[in-house]
């Protein structure tokens, strides 16, 4: 059975669609690199803050570059995203810029997002798989010797089970009592769109939020398979655009609409490229060297990428409420939070207690993002009370957080009792985040 499975795995087929695929993620994160630069993100998330909520245990690791160094960073993303996007030094330019994005974005999970995991995750392939960058690419046509017209089965299909695994984790996770049941946040969303043209009147009706929560989880679930089969994949792929352009134009979700967009052209026939571009019959290499399927490996990936969105359910209570296992498992577009926090710092020997401010030492994203993320509010506290320490003087740091989610009234998230000061992180459950509101 292995054997049928191997060989399976490691028949070759016609590399283009995942040459095309390569050519349009990187020319996508070319292009909203220059975007952030142009907004100003690198001097607003990088130069102005004081303190960044790198994710434990990388605080004392992840630091930002000084001076312009971020700049620097982020200049060679986009040189690396282009090298990318134009096949030129392919594996290469992938594993710098897998190591630059990933180390950009874990420098503050106030900017974590999940089409940025899904950029670390798809570089990385890009650089470790054979294939990518021997079709329509620079390096096919400096190095001819580079030139390939297939690649092994188990490359493509790797690729495709990274993207289908996202749709499928974002359409499970919205199986969930508040999305089907009460239509949350649909509704909350759809009403902020309420004024838009033609449209606007559609979203005050409480039956559309339920059509459309509904139509999003049954989506998610399913249009991997409608894109594998031929007769469904025309429209399968129109309801991909029309899909990602709405939410595009709703909700603000950045580039990663774009990236599925690319992305579901992986679940095409391999050839459908060149029949297209009419680029010659595909004749499979004689050597396809590198590209046995290595069994193992692919199974400790596949096992490691369910793994991870499934281990909030390790931990009790409502996933959305307390966040533990929440990041890097797919949880798309899922829920509506906002918080408002209040710490206190409190003099171990005389009690004096005395309030901070917090645009002392975050700017306002990160205090909005904090407000609702319990590491984040923890990471807070613990350095508030580092900075005490380093003054020399011995307080207790305590947190007054409240939370609504998904329109439900405000609620206290965190035990106001607890000295966060003195709380490890770590992937054990958090006691001090209080249960979350019925």
């Amino acid at each position: 059975m292995l054997a049928r499975l191997r060989a399976a795995l490691e028949t070759p087929i016609d590399v283009a669609s995942l040459a095309l695929f390569r050519a349009l993620f990187g020319a996508l994160l070319f292009a909203g690199t220059v975007r952030l630069l142009a907004k100003g993100f690198v001097h607003e998330a990088f130069i102005l803050p004081r303190f960044l909520f790198a994710p434990w245990p990388l605080q004392s690791v992840l630091v930002p570059l000084p001076g312009a160094g971020m700049y620097v960073v982020y200049g060679a993303i986009a040189a690396l995203s282009l090298a990318v996007a134009l096949g030129l030094f392919t594996r290469v330019a992938s594993a710098l810029l897998c190591v630059l994005f990933t180390y950009a974005h874990f420098l503050d999970l106030t900017n974590y997002l999940n089409h940025y995991w899904l950029v670390t995750l798809l570089t990385a392939l890009l650089a470790v798989l054979p294939g990518a960058g021997g079709a329509l690419s620079l390096d096919a046509r400096l190095w001819p010797q580079k030139r390939r017209s297939h690649v092994a089965t188990w490359v493509l299909y790797l690729f495709r089970f990274q993207v289908a695994l996202v749709y499928f984790f974002a359409g499970a996770t919205k199986l969930r009592h508040d999305w089907l049941f009460l239509a949350e946040p649909m509704r909350i969303w759809l009403g902020a769109n309420a004024d838009m043209p033609i449209v606007g009147p559609l979203f005050r009706q409480t039956w559309t939020a339920y059509v459309m929560s509904f139509a999003g989880a049954l989506y998610d679930l399913t249009i991997p398979l409608w894109l594998l089969f031929p007769r469904s994949r025309p429209f399968a792929f129109a309801t991909v655009v029309t899909f990602h352009l709405v939410t595009a134009r709703l909700f603000n979700i950045g580039m990663f609409p774009f990236f599925m967009m690319a992305a579901s052209t992986l679940f095409f026939d391999p050839s459908w490229v060149r029949q297209k571009l009419r680029l010659g019959a595909h004749v499979p290499d004689v050597e396809p060297a590198g590209q046995r399927a290595p069994l193992a490996a692919l199974a400790l990936y596949a096992v490691v990428q369910i793994a991870l969105p499934l281990r909030g359910r390790l931990y009790d209570g409502n996933l959305l409420w307390h966040e533990q296992g929440y990041r890097f498992a797919w949880n798309v577009m899922l829920m509506e939070k906002m918080g408002s926090a209040e710490f206190s710092l409190v003099d171990r020997e005389s009690g004096a207690r005395r309030l901070v401010r917090l645009r002392d030492h975050l700017t306002r994203s990160q205090e909005k993002a904090m407000a609702t993320q319990p590491d984040m509010i923890l990471a807070f506290a613990q350095h508030l009370a580092t900075e005490e320490h380093r003054a020399g003087r011995d307080v207790g740091v305590f947190a007054d957080v409240y939370v609504v989610l998904n329109g439900r009234p405000a609620a206290r998230f965190v035990d106001p009792s607890v000295d966060l000061g003195r709380e490890a992180d770590g992937f054990g459950p958090k006691r001090w985040i209080l249960p979350a509101p019925h």
